[in-house]
């Protein structure tokens, strides 16, 4: 049954549009972004502003609207840049403050790019509906609520505190929310790549109103004359029904205006072989022709940390026991594992018809290496022995830029890898002025920004992943330019946990719908544990055996054929079948349904502890009158089941094994 928003929805968007950004009858108290002028609330001000509104539309039918708002007397400039999606009840802004005058502004604080108020008349209480960020742990992402009522827990804040938008530590969270308010809702997402906040309030309201602000967590600052500033973007998508029904509809929308392109089509997840960086380039080419050999379904080759720099070469490194980390900020080849550079990599695997994923990490750097050696003056630092390369410095952001294009064109790279594993809060902290405050900060992510969209803008082929120590920087922001290809690290531990990589998919189905687990036993569970839109196998299925003793390259390349096979399903709808558990005596169970072709993939996990073989799978979305055809990945028995038994009475899945694990592929055939 094919999702689609309904005519109440768009004009819930559409009024609250109007009574947000309206031009011509608008109250400017209503207006959703809100500041501080020396202490004083923009609200008691902003009405005396001059606006002056101009609208275009896009080649999707999408309308921009573009407000300009200027003090009469200091001059101060306030851009608001609106999007109304013609295909989805939503909106997204961003806003810039740009000082005109010839002398610094007024005190800019506490710049809120979310201020508004929400009407609850359906229900008592308010449900919020959040996610754990990432703390390279089993629960990363885990789904997270909150009730907030008038009287009773009536404030809430999420958000994240060390300059990383989805970093877990400290109870930080990732940067969407569903505020469910009865049958009927909101789905918020901020879209900013460093430290923000968004808080919840019915305190002191009796009518149902639930306040909600966002923005950076700390503002306060100056302009200088002609200096320009931008905020985070807000995406709100309006919604009636159920709260699973407003979360499918949110990850159409992501699919659908916030995915990268590449080569003008939206972006897939890959699938990809992932080798360690220390190695000698032969050995790669070896790996890269036993793929090719044993016909291993993957569409990229993958080249970690560890391959650059003047460190001597170990034998056995890894992330744990190796220089790599020292290394950062010297990005050339290693001339012992590369001598002729990665140009021969590239070429092997053009050749071989798969992509090339290479490792960088340019905005930190080591003492003593390259980067702050040559160019100190565009570093932010030392804390201990570790620079923060500053990308709001322009001659930074051009020079780095042109280091990873260079190295994109002589190595054939199609994949550009960009790892961030540091903190940046307390080196923004450390830079910022008394008056400053937040400046830096929002320098730098504007240049990251500015980075990425030059570099695709350069190399229209070329997928960006986004990793920052795992998933510690997803927003939506990142998401229009990238894919996190490794989404958390707490896979980097040996014996990491199937059902965390199960929990990982669970967890960020509800928000983005584009991310790829990882994959390092020689196990049909743990490999459908991993199993995504992509996938990561590690290079050591080379050496691999199965239980019985055999090569596990017959198996691999079974089990990444299944996932080729399965991996169209997670772009359409997810439902949880069972609730979201971290405990190994569970089960997991979910669908994924591409409705407008009538197919879809239920994939259930017996987790090693449980002592059930068997339930029954109920089904939804399906078309009740329609006939379906349902096959399991492992057995050859092919059922015929109306959509009203599916959705009612459900499937009987049985799984013998503990753990184990079971695939079916439902179509519908009348």
């Amino acid at each position: 049954m094919t999702i689609m928003p309904e005519p109440e929805e768009f004009s819930k968007a559409k009024s609250w549009y109007e009574s947000a950004f309206g031009q011509q009858e608008c109250d400017k108290n209503k207006f959703p972004v809100s500041f501080r002028m020396d202490g004083v609330d923009s609200a008691s001000f902003i009405n005396g502003w001059k606006s002056v509104w101009s609208s275009s539309e896009d080649g999707d039918g999408s309308i921009r609207h573009t407000g300009t708002f200027i003090d009469p007397i200091s001059g101060l400039e306030l851009r608001c840049e609106v999007r109304q999606f013609k295909d989805f009840p939503a909106v997204e802004w961003v806003a810039h403050f740009k000082n005109n005058s010839d002398k610094p502004s007024a005190l800019i604080s506490d710049i809120q790019a979310l201020d508004t108020m929400f009407i609850n008349t359906k229900s008592e209480h308010s449900t919020l509906h959040y996610s754990k960020g990432s703390d390279h742990k089993i629960d990363d992402f885990e789904p997270q609520i909150f009730l907030l009522r008038a009287h009773w827990n009536p404030n809430f804040e999420i958000g994240s505190v060390s300059g990383r938008s989805s970093e877990g530590s400290k109870g930080g969270t990732l940067p969407f929310f569903n505020l469910e308010m009865g049958d009927e809702g909101v789905i918020g997402a901020v879209g900013w790549s460093g430290s923000w906040k968004a808080a919840f309030s019915r305190e002191g309201y009796d009518n149902g109103e639930v306040s909600v602000r966002a923005g950076m967590r700390k503002t306060s600052l100056r302009l200088l004359p002609g200096e320009e500033i931008r905020t985070p973007s807000i995406v709100l998508l309006f919604w009636n029904g159920d709260y699973l029904r407003s979360q499918n509809i949110f990850r159409r929308l992501v699919l659908a205006h916030f995915t990268p392109c590449v080569n003008g089509a939206p972006a897939k997840a890959p699938a990809c072989f992932s080798a360690w960086g220390e190695v000698r380039d032969n050995q790669h080419l070896d790996k890269i022709r036993w793929c090719r050999e044993n016909e291993i379904d993957i569409d990229a080759y993958w080249i970690d940390a560890g391959w650059y720099g003047d460190a001597p070469f170990k034998e056995d490194s890894d992330v744990f026991n190796s220089q790599w980390g020292a290394q950062v900020g010297n990005w050339w080849p290693n001339k012992t594992t590369y001598p002729n550079g990665m140009k021969p990599i590239g070429d092997a695997l053009h050749e071989a018809g798969l992509g090339f994923v290479l490792w960088f990490e340019p905005e930190r750097a080591i003492k003593d290496t390259k980067l702050p050696s040559e160019f100190p003056q565009w570093m932010l630092g030392p804390i201990n022995n570790t620079y923060f390369v500053n990308l709001g410095i322009p001659a930074a952001r051009e020079y780095i830029t042109d280091l990873i294009s260079t190295a994109i064109d002589e190595g054939g790279v199609t994949c550009y890898r960009q790892d961030f594993n540091m903190p940046p809060a307390p080196f923004w902290e450390e830079a910022d002025a008394a008056d400053r405050i937040g400046m830096s900060e929002i320098r730098h992510i504007e240049g990251l920004y500015a980075f990425w969209d030059e570099l695709l803008r350069r190399h229209p082929n070329l997928l960006i992943d986004n990793c920052a120590s795992g998933g510690r920087r997803l927003d939506i922001e990142m998401t229009k330019r990238s894919i996190p290809l490794w989404r958390s690290d707490y896979q980097c531990f040996p014996g990491f946990s199937a059902a965390g990589m199960q929990n990982q998919t669970a967890g960020l189905a509800p928000w983005l719908p584009l991310n790829t687990g990882l994959c390092d036993k020689a196990g049909t569970y743990e490999f459908r544990s991993a199993f995504g839109p992509g996938i990561v196998l590690s290079s050591g299925f080379i050496d691999y055996k199965l239980p019985d003793g055999t090569a596990a390259a017959g198996w691999l390349k079974k089990m990444t054929q299944e996932q080729r096979e399965v991996s169209k399903y997670f772009y359409g709808d997810f439902y949880p079948l069972l609730g979201y558990s971290l405990n190994e005596d569970a089960w997991a169970l979910w669908q994924y349904d591409l409705a407008e072709a009538g197919e879809g993939a239920v994939l259930a996990f017996r987790r090693r502890e449980s002592p059930f073989e068997s339930l029954n799978a109920r089904l939804k979305a399906l078309e009740a009158d329609a006939m379906y055809e349902i096959r399991s990945f492992d057995d050859e028995c092919v059922t015929r089941i109306s959509g009203g038994e599916l959705m009612d009475k459900g499937i009987r899945i049985e799984i013998d094994e503990q753990p184990g694990t079971a695939v079916l592929i439902y179509k519908r055939i009348a």
